[in-house]
């Protein structure tokens, strides 16, 4: 992914940088799919090789770790659910424990960091009580309320928020190779989102997930219960995942006082979905009563 955008974050960050004043944590913050993420790594890479720009695809940096749910998949094949527990906490002390090799600083990143467990994000504060003097720690989240208050009082906070649409598609088209027709049609519906205009520009399985939730939307009291059936019945259904979809999709509705309520509706649900043990149908088919 290319870094799009937050000239001014970027700028105040090479600034504590040169100042010699770059903390030891931070929390990015903003909407899904705006780049926190990308910035974050962008910001290691600056530290280990002295060029602001996130990683290319093979790549390989020595001093940055990143921990999301795929890590957790890989470090437990047989893990269910969509929570980030206890053993990514002792992957962070790990990595952060260690002396860099390249760089001045060893960056680990926290992707999704809200949907850590309370026991994580308690084993957590320990780290950002007492950071080693050459790590740095970037909890990149979309919902900081799901954050203890004592890990946000300590780290502070950088806001990324959504890129204008021009620049978007301009990025569409010229670093992406997108035909304009199109890319004005996915920068419209990315709201912002460079993240979202390159799933819906490249991303099949994502495609077919905003197909599904589409589907979902125009079922009917007859034919809901069925299709929810179908829709959780393969072993790989996140209920997170496919309720981020259904938010993104009514937010292309047209809107109407209706609407607004279910998006609101669908929008609570999916912040729970990483918090609670939800029944799945139950809970879809309350979502469209």
């Amino acid at each position: 992914m290319a870094l799009i955008g937050h000239e001014v974050i970027i700028k105040d960050l090479n600034g504590l940088i040169e100042a010699g004043r770059l903390g030891h944590g931070y929390i990015f913050h903003g909407p899904s799919m705006v780049g926190k993420r990308t910035v974050a790594l962008a910001l290691g890479k600056f530290l280990e090789k002295g060029v602001f720009s996130p990683p290319a695809e093979n790549e390989v940096l020595q001093d940055i770790k990143v921990i999301d749910l795929a890590f957790m998949h890989r470090l437990d094949p047989d893990a269910s659910g969509d929570t980030i527990g206890i053993d990514a906490v002792r992957e962070v002390k790990n990595f952060l424990w260690q002396k860099p090799n390249t760089s001045m600083r060893r960056t680990l990143v926290i992707d999704n960091a809200d949907l850590l467990t309370i026991e994580a994000q308690n084993a957590l504060l320990k780290i950002t009580e007492e950071p080693p003097s050459s790590s740095l720690l970037i909890l990149a989240t979309s919902d900081p309320d799901a954050i203890l208050p004592t890990i946000l009082s300590r780290l502070p906070r950088l806001y990324l928020g959504t890129i204008p649409r021009a620049t978007v598609e301009r990025w569409l088209i010229q670093d992406q190779g997108i035909a304009k027709t199109k890319a004005v049609t996915f920068a419209k519906r990315a709201l912002g989102k460079p993240g979202l205009a390159w799933r819906l520009a490249n991303d099949d399985a994502f495609r077919a997930e905003l197909e599904r939730a589409e589907q979902f939307i125009k079922t009917t009291p007859a034919t809901r219960k069925d299709f929810i059936k179908k829709l959780i019945e393969p072993e790989d259904f996140s209920m997170r995942r496919f309720l981020e979809t259904l938010v993104t999709v009514l937010a292309w509705e047209t809107p109407s006082a209706a609407k607004a309520a279910f998006w609101h509706k669908a929008l609570r649900l999916s912040e729970n979905a990483g918090n609670f043990t939800l029944n799945p149908r139950l809970q879809l088919e309350a979502l469209m009563r």
